[in-house]
């Protein structure tokens, strides 16, 4: 039976890589990595040789009809994003949604086909876990947004956010760091000024965890602190 194994890596430092993700990126026929370039650091730093083939959110069909052969004529696949869990922000969703629509028009078209293609998650590091671990704010339930929309549709995002706090509900999104001070200024404008963790650089040299409001947070990532990948909470009060 083929298997495609969604595979965790590492959102900073490589040495959160899994034993388990070792074994499979080890064991598998080919790697589907968002960036052949961040892929092949990777499984270079693990001494693995393996044929990559390019997967992003701008793949056209003909890759993904390519992955589909490949996993029908039995090979295994994994499939890595440039860090974290694939599926969160990234084009792990849509492969996985192609191969189970392609399955279910199978079992229609041929009831007694008996081919079938194990979707298999090696769960690891993912900055959305690595946020929650360290925040002091209540997750036991939260809404995760992503990105805000670089220009189109910010208000709307920002309005969704409005609505969740509302409900008290704390949000959770993703930045870059060409945005993180235009998106915390409009998240304050827009929804208040609430108590806010931003991690910045989670799991690497430069790691950092802000508490307080979105106003203090402006104040504090600028210049050299604007640099890295962020990851914002935003709590009701």
């Amino acid at each position: 039976m083929p298997k495609l194994y969604i595979v965790s890596t590492p959102i900073g430092n490589l040495q959160d890589i899994t034993l388990r993700a070792i074994d499979i990126l080890k064991s598998v026929d080919f790697i589907l990595a968002e960036d052949t370039r961040v892929a092949f650091k990777l499984i270079k730093h693990l001494n693995i040789s393996k044929p990559t083939i390019s997967f992003h959110a701008h793949s056209s069909p003909k890759v993904l009809d390519k992955v589909l052969n490949l996993l029908k004529d039995g090979k295994n696949l994994a499939l890595v994003t440039d860090a974290g869990t694939p599926g969160i922000s990234d084009p792990g969703y849509w492969l996985n949604s192609y191969i189970v629509k392609w399955l279910n028009s199978q079992k229609t078209a041929q009831p007694f086909n008996n081919l079938t293609i194990q979707l298999i998650p090696i769960p690891g590091p993912s900055a959305l876990s690595a946020i929650i671990s360290v925040s002091d704010i209540d997750l036991s339930e939260f809404a995760f947004l992503g990105f805000p929309p670089r220009k189109k549709g910010r208000q709307t995002f920002f309005r969704r956010i409005i609505h969740r706090l509302a409900d008290e509900i704390p949000v959770i999104l993703f930045e870059s760091p060409h945005r993180i001070q235009k998106t915390l200024r409009e998240a304050e404008a827009i929804c208040g000024d609430h108590y806010t963790n931003v991690g910045r650089e989670l799991t690497k040299i430069h790691e950092e965890v802000f508490r307080g409001r979105l106003s203090e947070a402006q104040k504090h990532f600028i210049g050299e602190r604007q640099r890295g990948e962020f990851v914002i909470i935003i709590d009701t009060k």
